[in-house]
């Protein structure tokens, strides 16, 4: 065979002629080779003029063919494509065709609406249901996830029922099993009690519906006994003194390795409450309503002044006025019963010559303490200075009454109802009774 023929791979030799046509037309639109139809068949004509040849058909006609092989090699297959390349007209003409079958212009035959034709979801009827999950909107969240709510989410005082409320339709456990010292079983101090069989245990659960006498239905099932039977009176009466015992149906838990119930009324719980509610500010005071301070017409010192002072004061708007005097005045009572002067600011006995001994002492001290009594060898003074000072004082005064060669086993200084410094309470000289 001349140079000139085309020579076809061992590996093209089984293919149809037409895909070795397309073949050759997709390999010359990318080379050098100028492609043109003539008399049905198409000629290829190399781009340069001394580069032609010819190639006989079956005929006797002659063609312009390739001067070198389609292939070089056969590993060159690869460059043949299955599917013909569609052109713009023949483009035009299916979209006209398909565009007639969908609007009923042009019939087909059921084989191509079972094979061929394609579901159309745009032009399906759109679905009213309210509970429908569209698929376009899975994974997406936006304010309706919000709505809503799950069986433990309810809220009472808006109207929703209580689902923890026990069904009257049945019988409940009403006593828990308690042991020999009177203690819930499996109860513990720290976490409380533990039993599974508790007042939501049900005692009759229902039957199934199709042998409960509410719902069944003796037309669809087969009776157990004919009719008349006297089984089935007896039958009745065993189930009722089955039920009459009142036996809670338990089974072995695999993981607790106890008693468990079978039937049980489901606990919700209750939503946590995120704030407490409001309550007016007079509640649980013995205060009325006409006397209760009204602090948005005092200035902001008069208010300050007046909150420091019911904040300290025991007989504040929380006790009626005189209830806290009335209490100190019961604590002491028993002082003035008994000749008893100490916790008072109240005078006794003072033994003149042994008030001349201490006489340095009262110079001493001056006007920080005044001598109120001399009890035996214990000495009672109103003490006028700092409260942070007063355990010091006094056992300096001690001391110094020793050193004027005075027997002294005790001092006492007296505040009366004082104590604190008002002086060191942000200048404020209320500090009020106690």
């Amino acid at each position: 065979m001349a140079n000139n023929t085309f020579q076809m791979p061992s590996r093209l030799r089984g293919l149809h002629k037409y895909t070795l046509v397309l073949s050759a037309l997709h390999y010359c639109s990318s080379s050098r080779w100028n492609i043109s139809p003539g008399g049905g068949v198409y000629a290829f004509a190399p781009s340069s003029p001394s580069s032609s040849s010819s190639l006989k058909t079956n005929t006797g006609s002659s063609r312009s063919i390739l001067s070198t092989p389609l292939f070089a090699s056969e590993n060159d297959t690869e460059r043949i494509t299955a599917s013909p390349i569609e052109s713009v007209s023949d483009k035009k003409k299916s979209e006209k065709i398909l565009n007639e079958i969908d609007d009923g212009t042009r019939s087909m035959p059921d084989w191509y609406y079972e094979q061929y034709q394609e579901e159309r979801f745009d032009l399906l009827e759109e679905d009213d249901d309210p509970t429908a999950i569209d698929p376009e909107t899975l994974g997406k969240w936006d304010e309706s996830d919000l709505e809503g709510r799950m069986d433990y989410e309810f809220d009472i005082e808006n109207g929703d029922p209580d689902p923890n409320i026990l069904d009257p339709k049945y019988e409940h456990v009403t006593h828990i099993s308690v042991d020999e010292e009177g203690v819930e079983l499996l109860y513990d101090p720290i976490f409380g009690p533990a039993n599974p069989i508790d007042e939501r245990t049900i005692i009759n659960p229902p039957d199934s519906y199709i042998i409960d006498d509410e719902t069944r239905d003796d037309t669809v099932v087969t009776p157990m006994f004919h009719e008349g039977d006297l089984e089935i009176e007896y039958n009745a009466d065993f189930k009722a003194f089955r039920k009459s015992l009142k036996i809670v149906d338990t089974y072995i838990d695999p993981y607790l390795n106890m008693e468990v119930p079978r039937h049980k009324s489901k606990w919700y719980g209750y939503p946590e409450k995120m704030s407490y509610p409001d309550k007016p500010d007079l509640e649980n005071r013995f205060t009325k309503e006409e006397d209760k301070t009204d602090f948005s017409k005092l200035t902001p010192f008069q208010a300050r002044k007046k909150a420091v002072e019911l904040a300290r004061a025991k007989n504040n708007e929380w006790l009626p006025k005189g209830k806290s005097v009335a209490y100190h005045n019961s604590k002491t009572a028993i002082f003035k019963k008994k000749g008893i002067l100490t916790g008072s600011l109240m005078k006794g006995n003072i033994d003149e010559k042994v008030k001349a001994k201490i006489q340095p002492v009262l110079d001493i001290l001056g006007s920080c303490a005044e001598l109120l009594e001399i009890h035996d060898t214990i000495f009672r003074f109103h003490y006028h200075g700092l409260i942070k000072n007063k355990r010091g004082m006094a056992a300096w005064t001690e001391t110094l009454i020793q050193d004027c060669g005075v027997e002294c086993t005790g001092v006492v200084f007296e505040t009366g109802w004082r104590k604190r410094d008002p002086y060191y309470d942000g200048g404020d000289k209320w500090f009020g009774p106690y």
